[in-house]
């Protein structure tokens, strides 16, 4: 959309509805992470079996994030969201009246085709209905729900919990329903906004599979996507896992390890925000690239080694800066790369986030079997060696934010 075009104001109801919908998918990936123990212990199940309860939502994701840009494509982008978000409710529903590990499985495979459909359509209507202006500003805030929605897990899913009479059964359903309540509202309230044709120079990416093709054999698309599977391969372990270590490797209850896991979605929320705006106000996007993918390395670190629960606090709060921090900025220099169309734009996304959660779904699977033989934290530390993929690929992209020619300039001189 131009940026000189009238807007209308019902853009924000329409942003109130990606906000919901931006941490109805949250809540669905990671409600199990908090109570995955009692729920191991109901179903009869290995740590194994536990994890891949959690991340069989990335592989459905890696699949149907692809896919999810052609039905949006063929359905149009509302009925697109109306599917995805249909489905991860129906899903979690089920979800809670399920008696067996298959089927609670089946449920979760269903909430994370719906979560993957989900996946293309808030930025095509961000575009639609907002401002070029106003985009950076959106994206840090959407890019928010994510931790919003962690921290809402961590801090609300145990005393859920145990005011349902310990039943995990019960927490599925009420998440489930709750989903359903927003995919209603936009049922109700969802539009999307037709805009002007993408101009002509654009049109050669819109033959089908081209742009997918095109970003595929971009060098610094391949660098992120490599460097994205690292960082989820880490995060993921770390999210799905870290309640569980507290809990048989510190002596805590279950509360105690939900909350304490809560600081690193906290200071997530904070982070994003920081990175969002930092770099737009500084022109740069490589400060908030691969330096905080060290500070991820030092905090994961210290969560599983530090003497004492300050010490894990402070840890905890380095990660959720370090795996927060560079969203935007590396959204933004995605968008800022030499030959990248609004067309290429999407398929790039897609890809990357294709990737990243492919790792995402091998981690907490692969870490779980691992941690049968010698344990859950000699899992975590070595699993850390993923972190050096967003480190180094990273490293290797260009600066492409607008301060970088000043730089070029005095540097030369």
């Amino acid at each position: 959309m131009n940026g000189r075009e009238k807007l209308s104001s019902y853009r924000w109801v329409i942003e109130v509805l990606l906000v919901l919908a931006l941490l109805s998918q949250t809540v669905a990936w990671n409600a199990p992470a908090p109570i995955l123990e009692p729920m191991t212990r109901s179903l009869n199940i290995s740590l194994a079996q536990g994890g891949l309860i959690i991340s069989i939502i990335n592989l459905c994701i890696a699949v149907f994030s692809l896919l999810g840009a052609l039905v949006a494509e063929r359905l149009g982008v509302l009925r697109a969201m109306l599917l995805g978000i249909w489905l991860m409710s129906l899903g979690g529903i089920l979800a809670g009246y399920t008696s067996s590990y298959s089927a609670l499985l089946g449920c979760r495979v269903l909430q994370g085709v719906g979560f993957g459909v989900m996946i293309a359509p808030p930025g095509t209507l961000l575009m639609q209905w907002f401002g070029s202006h106003e985009w950076p500003y959106i994206n840090t805030f959407n890019f928010l729900c994510t931790y919003i929605g962690l921290f809402a897990v961590f801090s609300m899913t145990v005393p859920i919990y145990v005011s349902l009479g310990s039943s995990w059964h019960s927490v599925m359903v009420w998440y489930g329903l709750g989903c359903g309540a927003i995919a209603l509202a936009w049922t109700l309230l969802g539009r999307e906004r037709h805009v002007v044709a993408l101009p002509t120079t654009d049109a050669a990416s819109i033959a089908s599979g081209s742009a997918l093709r095109a970003v595929m054999k971009m060098r610094n698309v391949v660098l992120l996507a490599s460097g994205l599977f690292g960082g989820m391969w880490v995060f993921q372990v770390y999210v799905a896992f870290l309640p569980t270590y507290f809990l048989t490797y510190r002596g805590m209850s279950l509360g105690e390890a939900a909350s304490l896991t809560s600081v690193l979605p906290l200071a997530g929320i904070f982070a994003a925000a920081g990175g969002g705006f930092g770099t737009a106000w500084i022109g740069l996007r490589k400060p908030f690239t691969w330096p905080i993918g060290v500070v991820t390395l030092i905090g994961c670190a210290g969560a599983v080694t530090a003497p004492s629960t300050g010490w894990i606090t402070v840890s905890l709060v380095l990660v959720g800066i370090g795996s927060a921090g560079s969203l935007a900025a590396l959204t933004t220099l995605l968008m800022e790369l030499p030959g990248m169309t609004p067309t290429r734009m999407g398929a790039a996304l897609a890809f990357v986030w294709a990737v990243g959660y492919a790792g995402a779904f091998a981690s907490p699977f692969v870490g779980g079997a691992l941690a049968e033989s010698v344990g859950l934290r000699a899992v975590l530390l070595g699993f850390l060696t993923f972190q050096l993929l967003p480190i180094v690929m990273i490293y290797f992209l260009p600066e492409t934010g607008p301060r970088r020619t000043r730089i070029e300039v005095v540097a030369a001189s």
